[in-house]
């Protein structure tokens, strides 16, 4: 029993040890080209956010496919964040209870499709390791080479709430300044009763989130005014967004039929290859609304397939018409199907005989929707405007996220969180966690 004990205290110092915040990648994103379909989110619910209260039983399901096909020892963390996604300076002793590493030991290998990969579960947290302060935090998978190397193969986002605040949101639908008639007007206020009385204009900073992007968030937004049970954020035009445009789409839940936005379907030795139907600029046409998921992906297949196991994949080419746009901006395909990022693979090239724009992705058996965003070079800020138009009236989801910068220790909490629909109800929330 002893022996066991020492065991176990050894393999919590070396985790310490090898906190790898300082030598690792610490932004999100996927790093492996063979890791692909990486989910996140509360366990039965994946179209909901992946955000955790704090000491509450909820939880969170990871799922990934491996394309290598073979069983690899993955090893998972979890780095706890600035309100920025900057690596907070805690150690992992701070925020981790229990081990400050585990293993993935639940995968299955593909069965009956063309394309072979092994596919992982991992549920969190665990009795073995769950997070104890809130905050923003980086899930972080990766495996040791045969040198001991570590390899990081990805960095996922989730956060833990602490509601120790309520937080009063409304999408304003006639925004104060008629110059931003096609934009959202977010206004919101908090009720901290008498939770946070030290310095409240200098430690409290709110961000503001539109859809599920980061790249066009509104960080560090400072309170206006406080009293002792409240902090106001009455900017005179209120936090503003383009109104944008309702997404793209495509159903790609079987390769047996055409469903709609899919052109042609083709199947090849190791998968299959997909065209959509040629896309055209929308700005500056009327408003057309439908029910859509705000940019997120459904892996999902008929109903006689598993989809973890049984899903395959495509290679999915995607085709906008339209003059070549200038040399310091490109274009690209945003949504969850690109995990929200702007990188080489969900880039768009000019086809200049063509006079379009093409660009591919490979993507598992679901339902997709996406935008196209002009991005100028060396920013990190993307626009669909120029390409999906501008509407007051589209259907956002908008994610306020309040922290409270914490002294001792020194880390940012998140102490208040809440989610509002621009059409459903602009003052009511929307998703309770």
């Amino acid at each position: 029993m002893i022996k066991k004990i020492l065991f176990y205290i050894f393999l919590f110092l070396i985790s310490g040890i090898c906190n790898g915040q300082s030598t690792t990648k610490e932004s999100p994103g996927i790093f492996d080209k063979n890791i692909v379909s990486v989910q996140l989110y509360p366990t039965g619910y994946p179209l909901k956010d992946a955000v955790l209260n704090l000491n509450s039983n909820n939880s969170l399901t990871l799922k990934f496919d491996d394309l290598n096909n073979s069983f690899l020892n993955y090893t998972y963390t979890i780095i706890h964040c600035s309100s920025n996604w900057e690596p907070s300076p805690l150690m992992k002793m701070d925020y981790i209870d229990g081990f400050f590493e585990g293993t993935i030991s639940n995968y299955e290998f593909s069965f009956n499709t063309r394309t072979q990969y092994v596919h992982y579960t991992l549920n969190f947290p665990s009795v073995q390791m769950k997070p104890k302060l809130s905050g923003n935090y980086l899930l972080q998978v990766y495996y040791l080479d045969n040198s001991g190397e570590k390899i990081i193969i990805f960095n996922k986002r989730f956060v833990v709430i602490e509601q120790l605040i309520t937080v009063n949101a409304k999408v304003l639908l006639n925004p104060v300044n008629l110059a931003y008639s096609e934009k959202q007007q977010i206004e919101f206020s908090c009720i901290t009763g008498n939770n946070f009385n030290s310095e409240p204009l200098l430690r409290f900073r709110a961000t503001v989130q539109q859809n599920n992007r980061w790249d066009n968030a509104n960080y560090n937004i400072k309170p206006t005014s406080a009293n002792p049970s409240q902090i106001n954020f009455n900017y005179p035009n209120g936090i503003l967004f383009n109104g944008g445009n309702e997404p793209r789409f495509f159903d790609m839940k079987s390769f047996r039929y055409l469903a709609q936005n899919i052109k042609e379907i083709t199947p090849e030795k190791n998968k299959y290859f997909v065209v959509l139907h040629t896309s055209y600029p929308r700005a500056g046409l009327p408003y057309e609304t439908y029910n859509n998921i705000h940019g997120k992906e459904l892996i999902t297949a008929r109903p006689d397939q598993n989809p973890n196991t049984e899903g395959d994949y495509a290679t999915v080419k995607f085709t906008l018409k339209m003059p070549q746009v200038s040399s310091n901006k490109d274009i690209y395909i945003l949504g969850e199907l690109s995990n929200w990022q702007y990188t080489d693979k969900n880039k768009l090239r000019y086809n200049q005989k063509k006079q379009m724009y093409e660009g591919s992705l490979f993507l598992k058996q679901g339902y997709y929707e996406y935008w196209y965003s002009v991005v100028t070079k060396e920013k990190k800020a993307g626009t669909i405007v120029p390409i999906e138009g501008n509407h007051w009236q589209t259907n956002n989801n908008y994610t306020i996220y309040i922290y409270y910068h914490n002294r001792m220790p020194e880390y940012d909490r998140l102490v208040g969180y809440k989610k509002i629909n621009s059409q459903i109800d602009n003052i009511s929330q929307i998703e309770t966690h």
